[in-house]
């Protein structure tokens, strides 16, 4: 299965920006024990009334301002299943959702570990790989949020 080339740069910002936003969110909304350590699993993991947390981050650089309502889907990368497969391992114990920014991290959409799961997999073709499999998420079963942060 053909997969994006991995880009070391691009993985450091976005990965250091979306944790620090998120981590930053979380804490504000009432989370505890917020750990974004780099282990090679989800990016935060944390708790709140007893749950376990755990959050996969993503900015989605094409994102630019309102969602286009001609994006009726979210794709999530399926080589993000890793992460699936390893919650499901261990039971599906603690709420696995994942968050996708838009490029300014001011709005994200979050979306359930169990709706990724279990979403249609398909191919898309993209500026960097043709035929890269994604999971295909209906936006209308997707949780639109502001990130703290008012529009301008």
């Amino acid at each position: 299965m053909p997969t994006k080339k991995f880009d070391r740069e691009l993985y450091n910002k976005a990965d250091t920006l979306s944790k620090k936003v998120m981590s930053d969110w979380l804490k504000y909304a009432g989370y505890g024990n917020v750990d974004s350590e780099e282990d090679y699993g989800v990016d935060i993991s944390c708790m709140k009334d007893g749950t376990n947390y755990f959050f996969e981050t993503e900015i989605k650089y094409g994102w630019k301002t309102v969602w286009p309502d001609s994006w009726d889907e979210i794709r999530i990368p399926y080589r993000k299943r890793k992460i699936i497969d390893k919650w499901t391992r261990e039971g599906c114990n603690g709420e696995l959702i994942f968050v996708i920014f838009r490029k300014d991290c001011k709005k994200a959409w979050f979306i359930k570990g169990e709706l990724v799961k279990a979403s249609e997999v398909k191919p898309i073709d993209n500026r960097y790989v043709k035929g890269e499999n994604f999971y295909h998420i209906k936006v209308k079963d997707a949780n639109l949020m502001d990130i703290g942060v008012q529009e301008d």
